[in-house]
């Protein structure tokens, strides 16, 4: 056999890594379907929402879900969403498009496009689904730069879980197994079932979210700390009302409040 070049080592080589990385998206991918899959197969509830039913609910959680829910409408099960925004990597704030499944009581598939640089993007995925989270990143749809999972990440996805539930009002409902607790006239705590944490909504007068507080797993730190987001604007859609634009991040409500995702919500449709 003859024998090879450095320059044919070099392309054999870097065809083997690429395949490799190739096999690596390919297999996210198909387990990124299946949770997308999973949580679309969520669908309307035969229910109707009869406010008669949250009377016993604290005060600022009846005014929520009289705001957010009008009487008589179906009790959706999931939301799907695009959005666009920016999220901060270190000190540079980056631009990017994303569509999102959330579904009650199961989880969420977040799957961004960001935009490093002027040709250069990286995508994938944030998921928290039936209890496992992950994260899964590549750039220019090839090369992983983030493949993340394990307990932690289960812990500090049901955070991020929990905060958006305010996405999908009726998933917040008693009948979804949601428990709320009153704090005062403007706050009102409520707990989902397999989410260790409780996440604390601030209510205006009228009904709408003002804010969303919990606390939630910094996996970078291994502590616990305070995270949340800010309501700036809201939308209604089939008789669902729900934050559309916000601001989030680590040390919400502190001095060290650090944002580093800002969002609007473009197109909403109720399952």
């Amino acid at each position: 056999m003859p024998e090879l070049t450095t320059s044919r080592r070099v392309m054999l080589a870097l065809a083997g890594i690429g395949g490799v990385l190739g096999a690596v998206q390919i297999r996210d991918r198909w387990k990124l379907r299946n949770h997308r899959r999973a949580l679309r197969s969520e669908r309307t509830a035969d229910d109707m929402f009869d406010p008669s039913l949250i009377e016993s609910l604290p005060e600022a959680a009846q005014r929520y879900f009289r705001h957010a829910i009008a009487p008589d409408t179906p009790l959706a099960r999931r939301v799907e969403l695009t959005m666009e925004g920016q999220l901060r990597l270190g000190e540079r704030w980056l631009a990017f498009d994303a569509e999102e499944t959330l579904a009650a009581q199961r989880g969420f598939v977040w799957r961004p496009n960001v935009q490093f640089g002027p040709s250069l993007e990286f995508s994938g995925a944030d998921f928290h689904v039936d209890g496992t989270g992950g994260q899964r990143f590549a750039l220019a749809g090839l090369v992983p730069i983030v493949r993340s999972g394990g307990a932690a990440i289960d812990h500090s996805s049901a955070g991020r879980f929990l905060a958006e539930s305010v996405w999908l009002p009726t998933s917040l409902l008693p009948a979804m197994g949601a428990e709320w607790e009153g704090i005062d006239h403007r706050r009102a705590r409520v707990t989902l079932p397999a989410v260790e944490e409780s996440l604390t909504i601030t209510i205006d007068e009228k009904g709408a979210v003002e804010s969303v507080e919990t606390l939630r797993l910094d996996v970078d730190t291994g502590e616990m700390r305070p995270f949340g987001a800010a309501i700036e604007r809201e939308r209604t859609v089939d008789d669902l009302t729900i934050p559309s634009r916000l601001e989030v991040g680590w040390g919400f409500g502190t001095d060290a409040y650090e944002p580093f995702f800002r969002a609007e919500l473009r197109d909403i449709s109720f399952h």
